[in-house]
């Protein structure tokens, strides 16, 4: 059974909507569940979608891949990785989905054995961070 972890299941269930929240409202976000609330500000959103970034940089990802909202990937290897949350296959043959792309990043060669894709070497934290970057449009 997989360790819930309550910020990145805060951050992957309501990343999206703090768009829409007026910035007077992004300072604290407190959202319950049941008798328990988690506050979680938008700054740690901002912080964890950061740390995704980061990690497209650092790990290699902007090598191989394309992706407009951060210049430094330019890589024409692999495929664009612009509105990934809108696409319906991962190196298609996985549904797309938050949970398969964490899955795909951590052993890309057991959904796609002739990928070019190398086994990145990233914890599951950090293959959240960079699942939750590319799924924020």
């Amino acid at each position: 059974m997989q360790k819930l972890n309550v910020s990145t299941c805060v951050l992957t269930t309501f990343s999206s909507l703090r768009l829409a929240f007026s910035s007077s409202l992004r300072a604290a976000i407190v959202i319950t569940f049941g008798i328990w609330a988690f506050p979680i500000s938008a700054q740690s959103i901002d912080a964890q979608l950061e740390q995704g970034k980061t990690l497209m940089i650092t790990k290699g990802c902007s090598s191989c891949h394309q992706l407009t909202k951060l210049p430094a990937a330019k890589g024409l290897v692999g495929p664009p990785l612009d509105k990934m949350a809108s696409q319906s296959y991962i190196a298609g043959v996985l549904p797309n989905s938050r949970e398969n792309l964490t899955k795909f990043l951590l052993d890309p060669k057991k959904f796609h054995s002739d990928t070019a894709m190398p086994t990145p070497d990233i914890s599951e934290q950090e293959a959240r961070h960079i699942t939750d970057y590319l799924f924020k449009e």
